[in-house]
């Protein structure tokens, strides 16, 4: 992971001028929030700059939305009083670096409710980091995945591959151990990903929700540190002016139990829904949590596991349960700079096919570079983006992605949640 802290005499040093990807966060007072890169506090100038773009185009009735020069993007996501910029000289679309802006700022609602907007109407001139203390750790992973988390850019949640009598046993245990009747939702997940969710009947949780309070875990080693935590979080999707109280107890080292319930003196019951569903993963022979160890100590899945000569990776996303999947990053993107490239390649892919075209998206898209061949496949039902070798014809790379679509099928119930249980 690159550390932001490299750097923090800011603009005055070249390493800071030459890293591709910028993001500041202020306010509409031009006080800062957060920069991806350096000390905020050394960036005056540069905050000082943001602020006067967007109050210029502003105050001629207009609102900055973008500004192009060379290779360099400069990306605006204004929200009120909170003013959220990107300057980036990749490949990545206006779009694209959009919702990246729209994630970071969810993050800040996520930890503070648009309460937070109110504040800074009131006090234009409130430090909000006051506020935030100790929180850039959450900004900060959260932009790292955005640079690499293919469910981001896709817009959907990758579940754990994982055999379906233990996930279902997984959901059961999570349904039916519920201590009290104020519980929102019930969740596992291990090594970040998704392992089973319980949810009421009217309540769906959104993948971006979802992205926020996996980062938000993720991202506290205080969590694995403690037995249990209870802590306020906001779901922006869910109710952006209120808190939810998050319950967080890991298993083991990697397996983690969230519980959410909209009132804190739910903590005892909490507490005793934790126990029991720690004591149900407990039994059985095998029991759900050594099944749960053992496909943890697999990884993920491999390409090799599909068995399709010429394909080297693949991302694919169901549409209906807004879930993705994809085999771990092997040969030859093993390395962080190929991952990377194989990230921005997908995203230039997709771009092409769902925001060049958005008003008549191609159904295939076929892209050909110098190391390797990607085919994007986009039906009312599912995205497809397959990577080959970089000699593979059309033709084949249709048959091997029709090849890829059976065995995706045949997998279903271990790859993703098709019926997840409700209260």
């Amino acid at each position: 992971m690159e550390d932001p802290q490299e750097d923090l005499d800011g603009p005055d040093k070249e390493s800071w001028r030459k890293k591709k990807k910028h993001i500041f966060l202020l306010t509409s007072a031009g006080k800062p929030i957060y920069s991806r890169w350096g000390d905020c506090d050394k960036l005056a100038s540069v905050m000082g700059v943001i602020v006067g773009l967007i109050s210029f185009v502003n105050d001629n009735g207009d609102c900055i939305r973008a500004v192009t020069s060379g290779k360099h993007k400069m990306v605006f996501y204004l929200q009120g009083p909170i003013y959220c910029a990107m300057v980036a000289k990749t490949n990545e679309s206006v779009d694209q670096l959009l919702t990246q802006l729209k994630y970071m700022h969810s993050q800040i609602i996520s930890i503070l409710t648009i309460t937070a907007h109110k504040l800074l109407k009131e006090k234009p001139q409130f430090d909000l980091r006051n506020l935030l203390g100790g929180t850039d750790r959450y900004l900060q992973n959260l932009a790292l995945n955005l640079n690499r988390g293919f469910s981001f850019l896709l817009n959907s949640i990758q579940c754990m591959h994982l055999a379906s009598s233990t996930r279902n046993a997984i959901g059961y245990i999570l349904q039916t151990e519920k201590e009290g009747t104020d519980l929102f939702y019930a969740m596992m997940i291990a090594k970040g990903q998704l392992v089973h969710l319980v949810r009421p009947k009217k309540h769906i949780l959104y993948p971006p929700d979802l992205h926020l309070l996996i980062n938000f875990v993720n991202s506290s080693q205080g969590f694995k540190d403690s037995d249990a935590a209870l802590t306020p979080i906001c779901l922006p999707l869910f109710n952006n002016s209120g808190f939810l109280h998050l319950y967080v107890s890991y298993l083991s080292q990697e397996i983690c139990l969230l519980l959410l319930s909209s009132k804190a003196e739910d903590f005892p019951s909490m507490a005793k829904t934790k126990e029991r569903i720690e004591a149900a993963m407990k039994e059985g022979s095998p029991t759900p949590i050594s099944q749960l160890k053992e496909s943890l100590k697999q990884q993920l899945y491999t390409i090799e596991t599909v068995e399709i000569p010429d394909l080297i990776h693949f991302l694919y996303k169901a549409h209906n349960i807004s879930q993705m999947t994809a085999p771990v990053v092997g040969p030859p993107f093993d390395t962080p700079k190929e991952h990377k490239r194989l990230f921005r390649l997908y995203e230039q892919v997709h771009n092409a096919v769902h925001l060049l075209s958005a008003e008549k998206p191609h159904k295939i898209y076929f892209h050909r570079s110098e190391s390797e061949t990607i085919l994007a496949w986009v039906t009312p039902g599912f995205d497809l983006y397959a990577c080959f070798s970089p000699l593979v014809s059309k033709p084949n790379a249709i048959r091997a992605c029709n090849l890829l679509l059976r065995w995706i099928k045949t997998e279903e119930n271990n790859l993703f949640i098709l019926n997840s249980p409700v209260w």
